[in-house]
């Protein structure tokens, strides 16, 4: 194996969520496609720790669960950028039309890193100018919801790539979810993602989640995540509402959440961290969203997120939607 192809793939193992107690029993880094596990194109759910299985909707739920599309009433168009952490950022786009009793969604994401650090195996710096660290993915999803919106499915085609240095990898992948909720307050979804794959060519996932909304206002969401490159874990998170009712100008929702994660190190030259004493902090997230249903007669929202690393710095990501 070739030394790039080694230094990319050490990186690609960096960009993972974190790993959970018994790391050492984990077989990470020997799927590819990696980068399909981070929660792009929604801020919500990353805020929750990376637990949304059960709640997603719209245009953000294609890569979350597909189910959760259909529960759009409206046509909406999102854009979200993230930056993640080692200078890995990309952008993500999305809309969804409802057509009958169903709603289609398409998106498309790209991701990749600028000044790629390309060393030999003694360490010493090599021209990297020509290094394309490409990734990301198409989506065509199709969901439908039953019994008054009470049980949503959904089943999406996606078309992965990953051009890492020395390589390039296409592969057509589905995903499968679906949505039951129990009253008003009970939420449980399933999602599986990237099926029938080549073998090792792109990470398997499953989520299975719930979300209990004690009240319009507060919302805990729990879920497990199971990967084919590794160990499940289980996160959650928790969502404070204040609706657009009682403000009169909007929604607001504050979000944290929380999934185990190893200890990265402790950051010493980020300003933004140190000053919010998150320097070794890993494993937490926070977010804010707002959301106008009058705003200049259409809905707008708008979702941001903050996940710190530690040594390895900070993710963020923020959203943009349009429904009309």
């Amino acid at each position: 194996m070739g030394t790039i192809k080694k230094m990319f793939l050490a990186s690609s193992a960096a960009l993972l969520l974190g790993g959970a107690a018994g790391a050492a029993e984990n077989k990470i880094g020997t799927d590819g496609a990696v980068f399909m596990k981070i929660p792009t194109g929604s801020p919500r759910v990353q805020a929750l720790g990376n637990c949304g299985v059960s709640i997603v909707e719209g245009g953000e739920a294609l890569g979350i669960n597909p189910a959760g599309i259909a529960s759009a009433q409206m046509r909406e168009v999102s854009f979200s950028y993230l930056s993640w952490i080692q200078d890995y950022s990309g952008q993500y786009m999305s809309y969804v039309h409802p057509v009958g009793q169903s709603v289609i969604g398409v998106n498309v994401a790209y991701y990749g890193i600028k000044g790629f650090d390309v060393r030999n195996d003694q360490g010493v710096p090599q021209y990297g100018a020509d290094v394309k660290v490409r990734n990301g993915y198409a989506t065509l999803g199709l969901a439908k919801g039953f019994f008054m919106e009470k049980f949503l499915v959904g089943v999406s085609a996606k078309e992965v790539l990953e051009d890492n240095a020395s390589a390039e990898y296409k592969n057509l992948v589905f995903d499968f979810g679906a949505i039951l909720r129990l009253g008003r307050k009970l939420s449980l979804g399933w999602a599986g993602q990237n099926f029938s794959g080549k073998k090792k060519e792109v990470v398997k996932m499953q989520r299975l989640g719930a979300a209990f909304a004690f009240n319009p206002f507060l919302t805990l969401a729990l879920e497990q995540k199971s990967y084919s490159d590794r160990n499940a874990v289980i996160g959650g998170g928790v969502e404070l509402s204040l609706p657009e009712e009682l403000l009169q100008v909007g929604r607001v929702a504050l979000r944290v959440g929380y999934t185990p994660a190893d200890s990265h190190g402790k950051n010493t030259d980020d300003k933004t961290l140190d000053s919010l004493g998150m320097t070794d902090t890993t494993g937490w997230a926070f977010g804010v969203g707002l959301y106008s249903a009058q705003a200049l007669g259409y809905g707008m929202g708008f979702d941001y997120t903050f996940v710190p690393f530690g040594a390895l710095g900070k993710s963020t990501q923020m959203a943009l939607k349009f429904q009309f």
